[in-house]
């Protein structure tokens, strides 16, 4: 039986679409952030995987965690006395990530595209970390702000890997 080529691309492609937003981690800035990029549609996805989190009593114990997006490095994770937003994850109280996701539910009804905004001191005193959230329009393409995927870069990368 001849093995079926599996075009990762592709895959990539549809996990950002199906996430419905787009994010990254940018520490070339003064103040490291999180970025999210998407409609108002799209970054209500992420309210949505942040309600689905905290109410799977799997993600009740602490240190429980889940990875999102196609690279996996976002990370939402379950802490037992500290709220915060850094380098490697968004975690709190299940108590904590249920505020968060109430505010950012919040600041996405009131945004229009076009406009930012973050999500800082507001959630947690000991982030090292913002996250910014940008709004883009309706018909915003998660795909397309990824770096590797439009310029063709990650398509070499997989074809080295597949050898």
């Amino acid at each position: 039986m001849k093995d079926r080529k599996v075009d990762i691309d592709q895959m990539m492609i549809d996990e950002w679409r199906q996430l419905g937003f787009y994010y990254d981690f940018d520490d070339r800035l003064s103040v490291n952030q999180w970025r999210f990029y998407g409609s108002k549609q799209g970054l209500l996805n992420f309210v949505k995987l942040l309600g689905d989190y905290v109410n799977n009593k799997n993600n009740d114990q602490f240190s429980e965690h889940e990875h999102y997006g196609p690279y996996m490095y976002l990370k939402i994770i379950t802490l037992e006395n500290q709220c915060v937003i850094n380098e490697n994850a968004i975690g709190g109280t299940i108590e904590d990530l249920k505020r968060l996701r109430n505010l950012l539910a919040d600041k996405i009804e009131k945004s229009l595209p076009g406009q930012t905004f973050s999500i800082d001191k507001d959630f947690g005193e000991d982030n090292t970390v913002t996250a910014k959230f940008f709004v883009m329009a309706k018909d915003f393409d998660p795909v397309t702000m990824d770096e590797l995927i439009m310029s063709g870069r990650q398509k070499i990368v997989n074809e080295q890997n597949i050898k």
